[in-house]
């Protein structure tokens, strides 16, 4: 369930065409991650992935699908600015859930019951979006996460402003010490056309409900979690707060609130109508049922405790 998995946990353990897991070394839960052999070279970019090692074996096919990539990039992009209600710049909160949308096209694809035709592996084109989108989903998630002045509030940051804090806060070294294995030129270039949401131009288009049954749906279910994490992250920082007093916690919590706000604005179909509930684990069940509601699934009567502890560990 998404209030325990996310839209990461198990989807990365997924294979895509080329015979490789999604998530890498980094596929969770470990249980999953089969560790599956990679050529790997020392990274010569410069920067803080200069000297650490790269997975050339996953680079290969990323970079033979990365105008496939940009194309569904640009699908999504397209179809959240067509529910912005706004006609403001695209700011680095849209950047937040173009990435995390982007993410939720191959969970959706797995977890949606009336999915058509869905794949045991998953394209190698989707592969390797999922792949560029989720750096972008990285560095948006730790400026949240440190109350990074820059997302709090939805303005636009340059492309070779994001690579920068990528870079200097190591968001381009996984847990295990390797790098990203993208040129400095292609995530600058990846990075910059996130920002750009002119039409696409010389490549050809994707129709995203050939990736995913009623896309309408698939947006709705990208929101929910996103609204869910957002609601999820105020309550740790709360608890971070009460056990060391630290203001990083109150600007994080600020930013997630704001962020939970701007994604209610945006969703229509399964709007919440419930207001944030004083008891954390009564307003994680109704999020989490809204979710399952639209993926066709059951509801749930409780959340594990268990589930509970580890999502606010």
């Amino acid at each position: 369930m998404e209030f325990h998995y996310g839209l990461w946990l198990g989807v990365s353990a997924l294979y895509s065409e080329s015979g490789r897991q999604l998530g890498e070394e980094n596929t969770r839960p470990f249980l999953l991650n089969h560790h599956i052999p990679a050529e790997k070279i020392v990274c010569k970019y410069e920067g803080s992935r200069e000297g650490r090692l790269i997975n050339m074996s996953a680079l290969k096919p990323a970079m033979q699908n990365f105008d496939a990539a940009l194309a569904i990039t640009k699908a999504v992009q397209s179809y959240h600015l067509a529910r912005k209600h706004s006609s403001g710049p695209f700011g680095v909160w849209d950047l937040y859930i173009l990435s995390r949308a982007s993410i939720a096209l191959i969970a959706y694809t797995v977890r949606f019951r009336r999915q058509v035709s869905p794949k045991i592996k998953v394209s190698d084109a989707l592969t390797s979006q999922f792949q560029f989108i989720s750096g972008v989903f990285m560095i948006c998630r730790h400026m949240m996460e440190t109350g990074n002045a820059s997302i709090a509030t939805n303005q636009p940051l340059a492309h070779q402003t994001l690579f920068n804090y990528a870079d200097e806060h190591q968001i381009f070294i996984s847990f295990n010490g390797m790098a990203c294995a993208g040129s400095t030129k292609k995530i600058l270039e990846f990075l910059e056309f996130c920002n750009d949401h002119s039409p696409l131009t010389g490549k050809s288009e994707i129709a995203l409900d050939t990736i995913v049954s009623e896309p309408d749906n698939w947006y709705e279910y990208a929101l929910a979690c996103i609204e869910l994490d957002c609601f999820v992250e105020q309550e740790r920082m709360a608890r971070m707060k009460r056990e060391a007093n630290r203001s990083t916690e109150d600007d994080a919590a600020d930013i997630y609130n704001a962020v939970g706000d701007y994604v209610r604005g945006l969703m229509q179909v399964h709007a919440p109508a419930d207001k944030i509930s004083s008891a954390f684990e009564e307003g994680a069940l109704l999020r989490q049922n809204r979710i399952l509601r639209i993926l066709g699934k059951q509801s749930i009567h409780r959340l594990d405790p268990k589930h509970i502890d580890a999502r606010l560990a």
